[in-house]
């Protein structure tokens, strides 16, 4: 099974990925879609947040376009910045700002006003693709055929370039290959193991600079995805055995959450910034140097079951938005964990993906901080 099929196994990702994006832009969008099955036609005057198994995105969209699910195929015209994380992504329509996809396979058909930053399993800038500035790409196989109209940056397995980049180029790759089509109107730069194939009608117009890479890139690659998988397993186990140790802590914590997100917000930032001033202080003295350090130890627990908590909360707003009323402890640890899953999913996209990852951390350390409280002043 592809990495692109086992994300569309996920029905429920898409869900609780418009969860977070709803705690994060409290201030609502007026166009807001999510499913099993969404299509979307006609014109969106606003910003456009849509979330499904599959998603299909015809319309004309007069703002930004945030979209996550397993099968993504936005063939609509966005004229600001688009955002989509997925299984399989295809984009054919015209992006009028830049484009952030992460995903399991990628293809852009389509034309981007300014930058692209992709990160998948596969990447394809098929021949009618316009890039109208920067690309920077990472992925297992990544092949150019259409058009940068700036720098190129790519690093992944295996590198094709049969277009044309109207900038620098830079690939660090395992395998890298410079078709007999290909233009590149400035220097190439490339890092591998090997050197690259470089046809002889190719059009190069700077410098061909190769530094060799005693390391090749494919068990590397392999390597890192392994220790990320293997750290997701782990946190997933962890999060789900603490859960059911304690349910009823966990829900009190995730509902306290739930009504005062903007307070679970501050607190979280008050703790998170505040435990490490306090360590400073106590360490600075003789007498506190072992309650310095049993600090240290409940901070970093709390970092880890803050976490939990936010994913939880992520995990249950997507109960709540199924509809589902009677819940067993099964039934919200599977959600908790699909929501951590979602989470790491998401971190891969740009700047998006880490603000999104943080808030919920904030938010789960502050939910956690007042039910501790709340617990001892009892």
């Amino acid at each position: 099974m592809s990495i692109a099929e086992k994300s569309q196994g996920f029905s429920l990702l898409p869900v609780l990925f418009f969860a977070v994006l709803v705690l994060q832009f409290h201030t609502q969008a007026h166009a807001q879609e999510f499913g099993e099955v969404v299509i979307k036609r006609g014109t969106v005057d606003d910003d456009l947040y849509m979330a499904g198994a599959q998603v299909d995105l015809y319309a004309t969209v007069n703002g930004d376009v945030v979209v996550a699910g397993g099968q993504l195929n936005l063939e609509g015209d966005i004229s600001a910045d688009a955002i989509a994380a997925g299984g399989t992504i295809t984009l054919r329509g015209a992006v009028g700002d830049d484009a952030r996809l992460a995903g399991g396979d990628i293809r852009v058909a389509g034309r981007i006003g300014d930058d692209l930053v992709a990160a998948a399993g596969r990447i394809h800038l098929s021949p009618v693709a316009k890039i109208g500035g920067r690309a920077w790409l990472s992925g297992g196989e990544i092949r150019i055929d259409g058009q940068v109209m700036q720098e190129l940056r790519a690093s992944g397995g295996r590198v094709v370039i049969t277009g044309k980049v109207d900038g620098n180029v830079e690939l660090w790759a395992d395998e890298i290959v410079i078709e007999e089509t290909a233009v590149i109107s400035g220097d190439l730069h490339y890092k591998s193991s090997r050197q690259a194939k470089i046809a002889s009608g190719a059009r190069i117009d700077g410098e061909v600079i190769y530094t060799p890479v005693e390391v090749q890139m494919k068990p590397v690659i392999a390597s890192i995805i392994f220790a990320g998988l293997v750290i997701l397993f782990s946190l997933i186990v962890t999060a789900v055995l603490l859960f059911l140790l304690f349910p009823e802590f966990s829900l009190r914590a995730s509902q306290s959450l739930r009504h005062q997100p903007w307070q679970s917000i501050g607190i979280g930032l008050a703790v998170f910034a505040g435990i490490p001033v306090l360590m400073v202080i106590l360490l600075s003295t003789a007498i506190g140097v072992w309650l310095a350090l049993m600090l240290l130890a409940i901070y970093l627990v709390m970092l880890l079951v803050g976490y939990f908590i936010g994913a939880m909360f992520v995990g249950n707003a997507g109960l709540n938005m199924m509809h589902k009323t009677e819940v067993s402890n099964a039934l919200r640890a599977t959600a908790l964990a699909i929501a951590i899953f979602a989470l790491a999913v998401i971190n891969l996209v740009p700047l998006l993906g880490s603000l999104v990852n943080w808030v919920v951390l904030l938010a789960g350390m502050g939910a956690l901080s007042r039910q501790m409280y709340l617990a001892y002043r009892d």
